[in-house]
C-alpha cells in the first residue's frame, strides 16, 4: 500500500516509521488509520521560525503527494535530547534502551487531528510506541 500511495518524503527526512494507533491508555482504536512518523534531521542551531518552516515543509511534502484510500496520519519527529533517537533503531523495547528514557523525550510537529505546530508535552512514552516498523530509511542520513 505504501508504494501505491505515492509516499514521498522531504530531503530532511532520514527515516519513516510505521506504528499502530493507540490512545493514551494503550488500546487500539477501532477507526485506525496509517500512522507514519517522519524522522527529521535538523541542523544544529536551527531554532524558532526556520525550524518550524522546515517541519511544516516536511509534512506538507508527504501529505500533498499521498494518494491512497486510507487516511494518512503523520508527525514529524526530531531529536530534542541530543541522543540521536537511537532507540528507534531497536527491534524490541528494553528498559535499558535509553539512559534518559523520559516522557516526551522527542520533539513532535503535527498538522492534523487538531494540531497545527509543535505538539506540547502529552506524556509520550517510547516503550508504549513499540512495536514499530521502519518502512524506509535514507542510505546516507542528512548532515546535522
Amino acid at each position: 500500500m505504501l508504494r501505491s500511495s505515492n509516499l514521498t518524503v522531504h530531503p530532511a527526512v532520514y527515516q519513516v516509521v510505521l506504528s499502530g494507533s493507540r490512545g493514551p491508555k494503550g488500546g487500539c482504536r477501532p477507526d485506525s488509520d496509517i500512522d507514519l512518523s517522519l524522522f527529521v534531521t535538523l541542523n544544529s542551531g536551527m531554532e524558532g521560525i526556520h525550524q518550524a518552516e522546515i517541519l511544516r515543509e516536511v509534512l506538507e511534502t508527504t501529505l500533498n503527494s499521498w494518494k491512497a484510500p486510507v487516511e494518512l496520519d503523520i508527525v514529524a519527529v526530531f531529536d530534542k535530547q541530543d541522543c540521536g533517537l537511537r532507540c528507534f533503531q531497536a527491534f524490541d523495547h528494553s528498559d535499558g534502551l535509553c539512559p534518559k528514557m523520559a516522557d516526551d523525550c522527542l520533539g513532535l510537529y503535527k498538522l492534523q487531528k487538531g494540531f497545527a505546530g509543535y505538539v506540547p508535552p502529552i506524556g509520550v512514552q517510547i516503550r508504549k510506541i513499540f512495536p514499530w516498523i521502519i518502512v524506509w530509511e535514507r542510505e546516507t542520513p542528512p548532515n546535522h
